[in-house]
């Protein structure tokens, strides 16, 4: 299976327009706009229609933008799903206190979590785990969450998917768990998975 992860479109539109041959589905992590109400997010998904799309919000997605996700059944927000065989689960937005609409408290993040992440689990958030590569901002402070850390240390799923810090964007280890910030379209930079017996993965230029 081929996967089109996306993260951090921040309304990019024309970055979207490069789509990489065949897709099975769309992964979105989360900033389809920049603080964008639903026309903004309705664009977003527009340029990706005839794709399966499942997607989390961003911090700076409105509730508005959760609010087409939710219409449309393809948010990811506090939800486990199926497709094709593979497990997936998400909790989107960014830490109170913070920029942004779609906020949570790294309580209600673990607790949104815990009941549906496991180790078969390809798991997306927003935020990166904490005290990590991919979660240092402007290269000095460590802006990811405590939560998805230790949800990933607990369960080790499969894989973690997340974006937010866009200077950032690499992978990390977390025990048996490689969590990848994917890197932001804003900037051109998106990431291709193939899932089979391995999962094997490359970044792309957009």
């Amino acid at each position: 299976m081929r996967i089109l992860v996306l993260s951090d479109i921040h309304g990019r539109l024309n970055n979207l327009k490069a789509k990489k041959g065949k897709i099975d589905l769309v992964l979105i992590t989360g900033d389809l706009t920049n603080l964008g109400k639903r026309k903004q997010a309705e664009e977003v998904l527009e340029l990706l229609k005839g794709l399966k799309v499942l997607a989390i919000p961003g911090n700076f997605d409105t509730e508005e933008v959760l609010g087409v996700l939710e219409e449309k059944s393809i948010s990811l927000h506090g939800k486990k799903m199926e497709f094709q065989g593979i497990e997936l689960a998400g909790f989107g937005g960014g830490l109170i206190g913070h920029v942004g609409e779609v906020m949570s408290s790294e309580q209600e993040i673990k607790k949104g979590l815990k009941g549906i992440v496991n180790e078969k689990t390809i798991l997306l958030t927003h935020l990166p785990p904490k005290n990590t590569n991919i979660d240092l901002a402007k290269g000095t402070v460590h802006a990811g969450s405590q939560a998805v850390r230790e949800i990933i240390e607990e369960k080790q799923p499969r894989l973690h998917l997340c974006g937010h810090i866009h200077e950032a964007f690499g992978e990390e280890k977390i025990g048996k768990t490689l969590s990848i910030n994917i890197g932001p379209v804003k900037e051109g930079i998106a990431l291709l998975l193939d899932i089979g017996d391995e999962t094997k993965w490359e970044r792309l230029r957009l």
